[in-house]
């Protein structure tokens, strides 16, 4: 967005350059000689070419350069410019400016001033001899000509980049498509102008029926065709984002690409994720905002019917709007002040809806047809790699977890613990706790497993209240857990310990499940508690386990267990070490 600042400056440069140049350049020119019929043909097919631009980039390209090298050529500058001025505000009427918008009008009326003026000094610089209708006679003539065209050119894309990147804050390239597409209009249509302007000084302004009507046909096909390229571009992006899609196995890293791959196919403002939550919510999911405008943030709820989005969820289908007044009526407060064009769908998979995605653009018919097709198709690969990715996350949970507790089991602290030291030496501390619980095999003899079982489950839920979400929190085995703790000296890892004996030992577990059917039963348990570190007293991984193992054994169930030890503490004669 362009501040007011910025604004100001160009309408106050237009105000200041525009008029009094423009003034001073009609006085030298004279128009007693000037055969309006022809001019107004001219002027027409000036018009009717402006109809028909390619916009590439939101960068308008049309056929006015060849255009206007004849209007040059024949009527001089002052009426080249007019007739530009006009066949630009064709093209910006075409655009539908908001408010907001209303200095562009300055902005390219400036810029197509200096184009012209800037391509009419190049020109006279060859000082070429005779009128208008000699004007093809000898090289020079030619070579002044290919300099007309080539300096409206290169201004036109120097004062583009220009601007876009000082009052837009863009940092477009040079050489963009754009770029490519006006240089092969400008090659095209120049021998097209030239016949123009042979014709026109042999049967006079007949010629630009004859000649015209072939401009501005090409200049009709050359938009279909681009569009038609544009949109088979947009396929394979289309495409290739939905083999990304069903790569990924991982539901964050799926709607993440979902979001980032839909802002970079279609321009947008805003861009709103929404799931449909047990068929009765909408929870806003992702949320794309980076100007910061928007009314909602992540994690909201809707109703159905509620806003833009419970709306479409409510009736089944998509919205497409162009302007804000089609749809501010309906959703006054839903969306910034600004917005202007807006697209809505639902996400469907097996023919229900699973999520709403909501487009939002400050600019007016941003979105086309073909576009919502394509989002449509993008959000349906979308909902089918997400169905893999929650499959595949509950299965690998399903791997990776204790059926009783919750918590990580051996294979998955194996794993982590190795992936530490997987590139040799990590270059922070690592430090591991294990846990053993006193005496539990008593509690199954007198209970029941059932009861231990009770006992285990609130244990790990205790734990996992307990540790930060760093840390790497398993069921090592049967009575058995073990902590990682990444980062974590032997000191920090000693406090961590401490923590974890206490909230076990400091308040009693009770249990319905026992024998006894329906007795409940307050138990008091204790546990005992080894620590080791890496690199204070370990080499890797391997040995990282056995000293915490016997800091466990040695230092805690050996001395009477209900208690906490810490490796580099024990006396490590061979006979204190279990076997």
């Amino acid at each position: 967005m362009v501040n007011s600042s910025k604004k100001r400056w160009i309408w106050a440069a237009w105000a200041i350059i525009w008029p009094a140049s423009l003034f001073l350049i009609y006085r030298q020119t004279n128009l007693d000689d000037l055969n309006w019929l022809d001019l107004g043909a001219f002027t027409a097919l000036a018009i009717i070419v402006a109809l028909f631009p390619i916009m590439i980039n939101q960068i308008p390209v049309f056929f006015l350069n060849g255009i206007t090298l004849v209007i040059y050529l024949n009527f001089g500058l002052f009426v080249e410019l007019i007739i530009t001025t006009i066949s630009v505000t064709i093209v910006l009427l075409q655009v539908r400016m908001t408010k907001q918008d209303l200095f562009r009008i300055p902005l390219n009326y400036l810029m197509f001033f200096l184009m012209s003026v800037s391509a009419a000094g190049v020109y006279r610089l060859f000082d070429l001899p005779g009128d208008a209708a000699q004007a093809l006679e000898t090289p020079l003539h030619i070579i002044g000509i290919l300099a007309y065209s080539m300096t409206l050119f290169m201004m036109n894309h120097i004062l583009i980049t220009l601007t876009r990147r000082y009052i837009y804050g863009k940092k477009d390239k040079f050489f963009e498509r754009s770029f490519f597409w006006e240089f092969m209009t400008t090659i095209y249509i120049l021998p097209a102008a030239l016949l123009l302007h042979v014709l026109y000084h042999q049967i006079g302004g007949v010629a630009v029926v004859f000649i015209g009507f072939s401009i501005v046909s090409t200049s009709y096909i050359l938009r279909l065709y681009y569009r038609s390229s544009s949109m088979n571009e947009h396929l394979r992006n289309v495409s290739e984002v939905g083999h990304e899609l069903t790569a990924q196995l991982n539901v964050k890293e799926t709607l993440d690409l979902f979001m980032e791959r839909i802002v970079s196919l279609v321009p947008a403002d805003q861009a709103y994720l929404y799931d449909v939550t047990d068929g009765e919510e909408l929870k806003l999911i992702r949320l794309y905002d980076p100007k910061k405008r928007s009314f909602y943030n992540q994690g909201d709820w809707k109703k159905e019917g509620e806003g833009i989005a419970g709306f479409v969820w409510k009736k089944g289908a998509g919205v497409r709007y162009g302007k804000r007044k089609q749809w501010a009526d309906k959703w006054k407060v839903t969306a910034p002040i600004d917005s202007e064009s807006l697209m809505c769908l639902p996400i469907e998979r097996d023919n229900e809806i699973i999520g709403i995605l909501v487009l939002l653009s400050e600019q007016r018919n941003i979105y086309e047809k073909y576009q919502f097709m394509l989002i449509e198709l993008l959000a349906n690969f979308m909902a089918v790699s997400l169905l893999n990715a929650q499959h595949y996350e509950q299965t690998k949970q399903i791997s990776e977890r204790c059926a009783l507790t919750g918590l990580y089991n051996y294979r998955y602290f194996d794993d982590a613990l190795k992936g530490l030291f997987q590139e040799g030496a990590p270059e922070s501390p690592v430090s591991l706790i294990m846990m053993d619980l006193d005496h539990f095999k008593q509690v199954n003899d007198t209970y029941g497993h059932e009861a231990g079982n009770d006992i285990l489950r609130e244990v790990a839920d205790r734990l996992e209240k307990a540790v930060e979400e760093e840390a790497v929190l398993a069921r090592y085995g049967g009575e058995e857990f073990a902590v990682i703790l990444p980062g974590s000296s032997s000191a920090q890892a000693a406090e961590v310990a401490d923590t974890l004996w206490r909230c076990i030992t400091t308040q009693p577990f009770q249990t319905k499940n026992t024998l006894d059917s329906g007795q409940t039963v307050t138990l008091n348990m204790t546990v005992s508690v080894g620590v080791a570190s890496y690199p204070e007293n370990s080499e890797d991984d391997l040995e990282l386990v056995r000293h915490a193992d016997r800091a466990m054994y040695v230092g805690a169930k050996q001395k009477g267990r209900n208690r906490v030890s810490i490796y580099h503490e024990l006396n490590q004669k061979p006979e204190n070490i279990p076997s």
